[in-house]
């Protein structure tokens, strides 16, 4: 994807969702924002372990909320962001990821920007960072915030 592309979806929907997946199997896939920085103000969201299009509708439905003025703060348990009653969580991504999990962001933005890691639970609705969470699927993502 070409930074005109992007650039052209965010000049249209205010953001583009990049999915990133391990063809080999061996990392966890997972899909981020670009453009939440430059439309709204926001740090990028990566979400690990969902599929493509759920990931999306995730984030078009934060996009909306965004756009609507909503705002989210890092570190905190958040109700009603993904619907269900469920509680999720967003964590910054250090520095020191950024190239190998935002690259596609690095390239296109090419001064620094924000990124937070939205933490998803299990079906007990238990954070992946919390005691007694069932999922592994966001291992990964804990070891880049």
């Amino acid at each position: 994807m070409s930074s005109g592309d992007i650039q052209k979806h965010i000049d249209e929907y205010g953001w583009h969702c990049l999915y990133v997946f391990d063809p080999d199997g061996e990392k966890n896939e997972f899909s981020y924002s670009i453009g939440f920085e430059e439309s709204f103000g926001h740090p990028e969201i990566i979400i690990f372990g969902l599929k493509r299009e759920v990931a999306h509708s995730i984030l078009s439905d934060i996009a909306s909320d965004l756009r609507n003025g909503a705002t989210f703060e890092p570190n905190v348990k958040l109700n009603n962001v993904i619907g269900g009653d469920l509680d999720i969580m967003f964590k910054p991504v250090k520095q020191a990821a950024f190239d190998d999990y935002l690259g596609t962001a690095v390239r296109f933005y090419q001064r620094p920007f924000r990124a937070w890691v939205m933490l998803w639970p299990d079906k007990t609705n238990i954070l992946p960072d919390e005691e007694g969470c069932e999922l592994t699927v966001q291992d990964e993502a804990l070891g880049i915030v």
